[in-house]
């Protein structure tokens, strides 16, 4: 199968937008200094950062899934993911105490790659499992009181509730397992048809730097947090 060059332009993009925003996001929760983030334009930048970035592990899902059924094949890429997450809370708990993430991006990737990743081959069952969950979703909007003998920790998780979790970084599993779907549909469509980008769009010096970033998307995402946090303790001790 042809590896989709746009996928990983696309993915590249996210990365950027993504320390783009947490450039101007972390000073404030590291404690060094108070930065506007909730500005139109970095909210906006966020918000292509985390719908391209999750739309895509939906499409990669599918990929992964056309390429082999080996489940052992399938539950390595999860684990990695799961590791760098676990790498992300303990990292985020020397850092921010009560505030770390305890269920940030990479957790919900992972647990729902781990969730979806037996069905992600037949889009019928992905249109019930979808249906499923925007049923859940939008019950939770109407009758909110209906889910309340769900445990703090896992409404926490799958996003019915949360009345006593902080953190720095939250994704829970409704609503942003939508995109995840969207992704499957757009990976099994992709599967299906014949994509002609033009050239000069994949093969330029910006594309082959997009898709080199890209392809490491998940590694760039994991260590940039304390990357950022050393550039910030350098840059502030010496302002003092």
């Amino acid at each position: 199968m042809k590896r989709y060059e746009e996928i990983d332009i696309l993915k590249g993009v996210a990365v950027i937008c993504m320390i783009i925003f947490h450039f101007f996001y972390f000073p404030n929760q590291y404690g060094f200094k108070e930065i506007d983030y909730n500005t139109f334009t970095l909210k906006t930048i966020a918000k292509v950062a985390q719908f391209i970035f999750i739309t895509c592990v939906g499409i990669n899902l599918v990929f992964a899934k056309n390429k082999t059924n080996d489940a052992s094949y399938h539950l390595k890429r999860i684990g990695k993911i799961a590791f760098y997450a676990v790498l992300m809370s303990l990292f985020t708990y020397y850092v921010f105490q009560e505030r770390y993430v305890k269920f940030g991006i990479l957790h919900f990737v992972a647990f729902s790659s781990l969730l979806l990743f037996m069905f992600v081959d037949n889009v019928e069952t992905m249109k019930v499992i979808t249906t499923i969950l925007a049923l859940l979703f939008f019950l939770n909007k109407i009758k909110p009181e209906l889910f309340r003998i769900i445990p703090s920790p896992l409404a926490f998780i799958s996003g019915f509730y949360n009345d006593r979790y902080t953190a720095v970084d939250h994704f829970p599993i409704l609503p942003w397992i939508f995109l995840i779907c969207i992704g499957v549909f757009i990976g099994h469509y992709l599967l299906k048809n014949e994509i002609n980008t033009p050239e000069y769009l994949v093969n330029n010096p910006v594309s082959d730097i997009l898709k080199n970033i890209g392809k490491r998307s998940l590694e760039i995402y994991a260590v940039h947090w304390a990357i950022l946090y050393v550039i910030y303790c350098i840059i502030y001790s010496k302002l003092r």
